[in-house]
């Protein structure tokens, strides 16, 4: 056996024993009450807006609610990974087959290969649990610019989805609670505005108790290179960077997910909201006697292929995600007329516009070696990974940190876009930016498995840092189609990345940035090897070069959107700008499928705000 596989072997068993001691004492589920086959709202997908729009309709008393929610509860599980944030990187990577790492929480999607990333089929992490994604994500939060947001009215038609008119739910999920400088030792400290944050929702926001070392010298080495430090991503301008506010608990340092809005209930002791587990979803049901169609109920399967129909006497809400939502009105009779027929799906209402429109984010990096603790000594040294997780238990150290915890913007000028060939960028408003910065501790490379990157690499014993660079303004679009008229069946993804040639100029560009960042006199201390690049290495240095290197190793940021997408006409959209369902009634769709166009940033923050607004807009329309 070769050290890397004793090593992992290692680091394997450290994780488990780590599990049973992070046990937590679980109240009795909701879903074991006796479950009833009608209900006032159905809500499909307990993920990051499903269980907080659910929490939020089951608050009336005088209403029930039922979740029909895929996975399982991951709090059941004491050697749950999702808990511990920085094991946020488990179980994501690129290979198809570190889906496995975390598998008992991911619904193992690949994409199809396309030329823009190598042709290569790539692993999608999505979250297969309650809290959905908001269990698997990178748990930053911050909140879209206040122009970027207006995109939304512009797009809808809708007056209502201005940043100052979607301000209050922005707001409403969140408690947030400040830095403790004494924990982190963070240099540069981490800066944040409380007025931002004046909710008590549910969820918490924070900062965890560790600092990654490596993030102090790289916010001083933006700041060198003309990105300043922002004190406020929160209130609509997020250009500059910062040691980002996180979804963290802050009594204990464990991940925070829309399980809080569960968890509320549960503590409520509310008898009127049913949270079904292991229940997929497989059809949408309509009444079609009168002039429209009319959802009414859901067939579903439960474990051992049991098969159930519920009912709903008011609304129907679709929150299963970018992939699996204009999955579930495709195989119900809702979208494009040749998808449908091709599967033998009687068309109910044709949309041509549904599983299209997708749009992502995906970065990629430059790696050096550096002489502070990264990640890579974590993975490869298991007396630091031993003391790490007994760390943990009392809310300290590199565990409770989300490993990428300094973000930062930026947007260029007019003439450097004009230089890049990337003008049609221009258009964006003033406060969009083109790139995204994001700390990397650690061997970040090919993305193919981020655990065993480190462990081989850390063979060496050199530790490493990577600065990650996302496209935030991307113009490439993709698809979701169907393999079958069975939602067992995953769904065909094809994200386009990087087939606008825009976006590969941007994308070079973004590359050189990085590299400008790495060369920076604040980062001279830090690097180990002033002349080498650790990965891909100067010699990729043409722009062609770039560009081949960055398509065979970019990833996605797990930000997929828009394929089921607000619009002011089925002629460009899936759903009108209360979320319903263009063409049919009773049916809504409310995630990200919904989102009229892609923000700039980290989408978490919106996906717990459109679930916020649309419990209002259901709740006054059912009166």
């Amino acid at each position: 056996m070769t050290r890397s596989l004793i090593r992992l072997a290692v680091v394997a068993g450290l994780f488990a024993s780590f599990g049973a001691v992070t046990a937590h004492p679980v109240e009795e589920p909701l879903e074991r009450r006796q479950t009833i086959d009608t209900y006032d709202y159905i809500v499909v997908g307990g993920g990051t807006s499903g269980m907080a729009l659910a929490g939020r309709l089951s608050e009336n008393q005088g209403v029930t609610v039922a979740v029909l929610e895929a996975g399982t509860d991951y709090r059941l599980n004491p050697a749950n990974l999702v808990d511990t944030p920085g094991m946020d990187t488990f179980g994501v990577g690129a290979d198809p087959t570190d889906s496995i790492t975390n598998g008992l929480y991911d619904w193992f999607f690949v994409t199809e290969g396309e030329p823009g990333y190598d042709n290569r089929k790539v692993h999608y992490a999505r979250g297969k649990c309650i809290g959905g994604s908001s269990a698997r994500n990178f748990m930053l939060y911050h909140r879209p610019p206040r122009n970027a947001q207006q995109t939304w009215v512009d797009l809808t038609g809708d007056s209502q989805w201005s940043f100052d008119r979607v301000l209050p739910y922005y707001q409403k999920s969140l408690t947030a609670f400040g830095p403790r400088h004494e924990f982190r030792k963070d240099n540069p400290p981490a800066q944040y505005n409380p007025a931002a944050f004046p909710g008590t929702g549910p969820v918490s926001v924070g900062f965890p108790n560790y600092a990654q070392p490596f993030s102090g010298p790289l916010l001083n080495s933006l700041n060198e290179v003309g990105v300043p430090t922002s004190t406020d991503m929160s209130s609509g301008n997020i250009l500059g960077a910062q040691y980002s506010t996180i979804t963290i608990e802050a009594s204990n340092g464990k991940r925070a997910t829309s399980r809080s809005f569960y968890q509320q209930a549960l503590d409520d002791k509310r008898t009127n909201l049913n949270v079904i587990f292991e229940a997929l979803a497989k059809k949408v049901v309509f009444d079609t006697t009168a002039s429209r169609p009319k959802a009414v109920a859901v067939e579903y399967t439960l474990p051992l292929g049991i098969k159930k129909t519920i009912k709903a006497r008011k609304e129907i809400i679709i929150s299963a995600g970018a992939f699996q939502s204009p999955q579930l009105l495709m195989v119900s009779g809702i979208g494009p007329a040749d998808q449908l027929k091709a599967q033998n799906i009687p068309v109910l209402v044709q949309n041509e516009n549904v599983g299209q429109h997708m749009q992502d984010h995906v970065f990629f990096g430059p790696t050096y070696s550096v002489n502070v603790d990264t990640p890579t000594k974590e993975a490869n040294d298991p007396v630091f990974l031993a003391a790490s997780l007994a760390a943990f238990q009392i809310n300290q150290g590199i565990f409770t940190n989300n490993v990428a915890d300094l973000i930062g913007f930026e947007k260029w000028n007019s003439t450097f876009l004009d230089s890049i060939q990337a003008s049609q960028v221009k258009s964006n408003p003033s406060d969009w930016p083109e790139i995204e910065f994001l700390s990397g501790p650690g061997f970040i490379g090919d993305f193919s498995n981020l655990v065993t990157n480190n462990i081989v690499q850390g063979l060496t014993l050199q530790q490493f840092a990577s600065l990650l660079v996302a496209i935030v303004a991307p113009l490439s679009e993709g698809s979701v189609t169907l393999k079958s008229a069975d939602t067992s069946d995953l769904p065909a993804i094809r994200p386009n990345w990087l087939s606008s040639p825009v976006d590969q100029k941007v994308a070079i560009a973004a590359f050189k940035r990085a590299r400008q960042v790495f060369a920076a006199n604040a980062m001279k201390s830090t690097r180990t090897k002033a002349t080498i690049e650790d990965f891909p290495g100067f010699d990729v240095a043409t722009d062609d070069q770039i560009l081949a290197s960055i398509r065979k190793n970019l990833m996605t940021v797990w930000h997929a959107a828009s394929t089921c997408r607000m619009a002011k006409s089925p002629q460009t959209g899936v759903l009108d700008s209360n979320f319903r369902v263009f063409g049919v009634d009773a049916l809504r769709v409310v995630d990200a499928s919904s989102f009229p166009r892609l923000l700039p940033g980290h989408p978490q923050a919106v996906c717990y705000m459109i679930a916020e607004r649309a419990a209002d807009l259901i709740a006054a329309a059912n009166k």
